[in-house]
């Protein structure tokens, strides 16, 4: 058992006590990990005084590079067992399902994750916002990262691994979400999720903060981008279905143009020709990429069509943003920073396309725009909200 530790005194003699009776009940040899980030209420010296005598708790104290997914690593290496398990030391999650965890383990999963987001499983007296703000984030994670996208809590912090998943890898993750770098770069195949009740906590404060939130985003962007390296290197076709993506691409600007001049002239407002051509380049960029870059799939046509004008429009606001940093934060040139700002919407885009309006699997891809989702077939609709 790993338990991460930072100012946690007031919580943490009750989650050992309650992980040690619990672990008493079973048939595993055991012992339990502080990792404690040298707090400065001491948590670390109240653990090595209140458990002296119990060879069954360790404490690690850990000076630098201090942070909650780190000393979840740094406990990972210290373990010797074949299976490690993580629990907050804040009460918030409970240690009576540490068992259900280990005898997913036993059943076969690589890894077994506490859930809130499954039958049985809750959260207890969270704000709107804080909800709002778990379920963008998750929402993100399984945007941007097609390993999480079959676990319905990839944020959560109680979980059990295999120490063989992660043997051989080097992990290194920003912040405090072990989890995803696990599942993205771990020899991860069969998950188990265990539902739970995500308690408040008690006593202590929280240690969520922005800074926090902006290593999530920044490390969940470093994974996608590592995830989808590692697709292209075993998929090299990828690489030949990207420069005909580009290539699409370049004759929608033709068109792009040829409509804005053509409605421009014709005494149209500047918007409405835009728009116009705008939309007149995402056609010619379907029925291009269907035809030539993606070997004209068949199947789910309406579905596609739909994606690909959802990635597209994304793809505008990417182009309208980076435009106006390049605009305004080097200073560049309207020229280059025009074709800077192509470029990285013609990025987005691709991967956009590839990953779901072109996907082989289309049928488990689910495009939502606002409060409509789109989930199943072809002609499919259905309202509802996350």
């Amino acid at each position: 058992m790993i338990v991460p530790t930072f100012n946690e005194r007031e919580n943490i003699k009750t989650t050992l006590d309650r992980c040690l009776r619990v672990l008493e009940t079973t048939e595993y040899a055991y012992e339990l990990i502080v990792v404690d980030d040298d707090s400065p209420d001491r948590t670390w010296e109240f653990v090595e005084t209140a458990y002296a005598d119990d060879d069954r708790v360790r404490v690690l104290r850990r000076t630098e590079n201090r942070g909650l997914a780190l000393s979840i690593v740094a406990g990972l290496r210290a373990a010797s067992t074949a299976y490690c398990a993580v629990i907050d030391a804040d009460l918030q999650h409970p240690p009576e399902k540490i068992p259900d965890l280990l005898a997913a383990l036993d059943a076969g999963a690589d890894i077994s994750i506490g859930s809130r987001h499954i039958e049985d499983g809750e959260i207890e007296n969270w704000s709107r916002f804080r909800i709002t703000v778990s379920k963008g984030a998750t929402a993100l994670t399984k945007r941007f990262l097609p390993t999480a996208r079959r676990i319905s809590d990839p944020m959560s912090g109680m979980f059990a691994v295999r120490r063989s998943v992660i043997g051989n890898v080097d992990l290194q993750p920003q912040g405090y979400k072990i989890l995803l770098e696990i599942i993205s770069k771990g020899d991860v195949e069969e998950v188990t999720e265990v539902p739970y009740t995500f308690r408040e906590r008690t006593a202590g404060e929280s240690k969520l903060s922005a800074d926090q939130y902006q290593e999530f985003v920044e490390h969940l962007l470093e994974l996608s981008v590592g995830e989808y390296a590692n697709r292209i290197s075993e998929n090299p076709r990828r690489v030949v279905r990207m420069l005909e993506f580009f290539a699409v691409g370049a004759v929608g600007v033709l068109v792009n143009i040829i409509v804005f001049l053509f409605l421009m002239r014709s005494g149209a407002h500047y918007l409405v020709s835009g728009s116009f051509a705008f939309l007149a380049a995402v056609q010619w960029n379907f029925v291009g990429n269907w035809a030539i870059t993606f070997d004209r799939p068949s199947d789910a046509l309406t579905k596609r069509y739909v994606a690909f004008h959802a990635v597209c429009l994304v793809g505008l606001i990417v182009y309208e943003i980076v435009l106006s940093l390049l605009l305004f934060v080097p200073a560049l040139p309207v020229l280059l920073a025009n074709v800077g700002a192509i470029g990285a919407s013609s990025v987005w885009n691709f991967v956009g396309a590839d990953t779901t309006a072109f996907a082989e699997n289309i049928e488990n891809v689910e495009i939502r725009i606002g409060p409509v989702s789109y989930t199943q077939g072809a002609t499919d609709f259905e309202g509802g909200s996350d």
